[in-house]
């Protein structure tokens, strides 16, 4: 049902990456999930509140707030994809994560007042009025939200959507706490024990974790979370493809929002070629990049000596010091200048972005071994932290 409503309401619908089609998938989901929760929210209301069920009735109001979390992703769909102005040039992008982050805190918000009346209901039990209507309301409900999940998490990932993957797996979420509502209220058929304050608890505590866990999966790209490994190790096998590069370093990537992705970087370059032949290539790589992976792209060439054979032995036993302390670390931009007095060895050592070592400690380390070699070298040192 998802692919004809997808293909019925959504222009180039196969173009996903293209920023128009992406909000239009992001609204479809959005209001398809606004319906079904409406829906939900009105039956298990109206039947809570006739068998006196407290589960069934917070039930409802997770779903209640699920209404808020998704026009709160269809309005960050809208905003995120306002066009770039004087005051935000990178665009808008980041509102979805505003969307996600709104979405959380909502989840959380009827979470604990759910918990708080279900606590309540432990102490001071209500009858619970057993009712055929009512668990078929609840099985329907878990349908439903199976439904829900299954659009989301697919479209979700298909358009890389932090908020309509939340979505998704609030509505599973949902499909579990909906199911511990049903049993409770099978439960009241055996024993008089408060199971429905139980399970409503049980329930509201479920709903307060999956509002951490989507607060968490907004957080962190505004945050700046590292990009993924396998997109980076793909990108630098696509560079190192082309002709001219024998070396990356000095990766940054930095995240606006879904589509809107900006990164530079380094690319090591044979000092003896033509300046002009290097740079079209590195114009033809970055127009690349942005066609194959929609990353904007700026690449700063550094030329290097391969054709000096001291220089290139000399290069390999100092990395053999670095990667002695720690195999970890690597080093580039690695120049030899002869002087009157002694011979300096200019170069970068990166390391880990959560190495915690005294740079000047790493430095005096790496000088020491580097001047038992010859104790002419004077070592010139840049640390680097990697961010990706």
């Amino acid at each position: 049902m998802i692919n004809y409503l997808v293909k019925k309401f959504i222009d180039d619908y196969d173009d996903y990456k293209n920023q128009r089609v992406r909000q239009a998938y992001g609204t479809l989901c959005s209001i398809l999930s606004i319906i079904c929760n409406i829906i939900l929210v009105i039956f298990k209301i109206t039947i809570g509140l006739f068998v006196h069920s407290v589960a069934i009735q917070a039930d409802a109001l997770n779903n209640l707030s699920d209404v808020g979390s998704n026009l709160a992703s269809l309005f960050g769909f809208k905003l995120a994809n306002k066009h770039p102005d004087n005051d935000h040039p990178y665009g808008h992008g980041r509102y979805e994560y505003i969307a996600g982050m709104i979405i959380a805190f909502l989840i959380l918000v009827v979470g604990i007042q759910s918990l708080k009346e279900s606590v309540v209901k432990i102490f001071v039990p209500e009858k619970v009025t057993f009712s055929i209507v009512a668990v078929i309301i609840l099985v329907v409900s878990i349908f439903i939200k199976l439904w829900m999940y299954y659009f989301n998490h697919q479209i979700g990932n298909k358009i890389d959507s932090s908020s309509l993957k939340a979505a998704g797996q609030d509505s599973l979420n949902d499909v579990v706490t909906t199911f511990a509502t049903l049993v409770a209220l099978l439960l009241t058929l055996i024993t008089d024990l408060p199971v429905d304050g139980i399970i409503g608890t049980i329930v509201s505590i479920i709903v307060i974790l999956a509002g951490i866990n989507v607060f968490k999966d907004t957080i962190n790209p505004l945050l700046g979370l590292a990009p993924d490994k396998a997109l980076i190790d793909s990108i630098e096998h696509f560079i190192m493809s082309y002709e001219k590069p024998l070396g990356i370093h000095d990766l940054m990537m930095h995240d606006y929002g879904p589509g809107r992705m900006f990164m530079t970087l380094h690319v090591e370059v044979d000092s003896r070629e033509d300046i002009m032949k290097i740079h079209e290539e590195i114009d033809d790589i970055e127009r690349a990049i942005q066609e194959k992976y929609h990353i904007h792209t700026t690449i700063h060439y550094d030329p290097v000596d391969i054709h000096n054979p001291q220089l290139l032995a000399l290069k390999q036993q100092v990395l053999e010091i670095v990667q002695h302390i720690n195999e970890n670390y690597s080093i580039h931009d690695f120049r030899m200048v002869p002087g009157k007095n002694h011979t300096n060895l200019i170069f970068d050592v990166l390391i880990p972005a959560n190495d915690q070592i005294s740079h000047q400690i790493l430095k005096n380390m790496i000088s020491a071994q580097v001047k038992q070699i010859n104790d002419e070298y004077h070592c010139v040192i840049e640390i680097d932290h990697a961010f990706v």
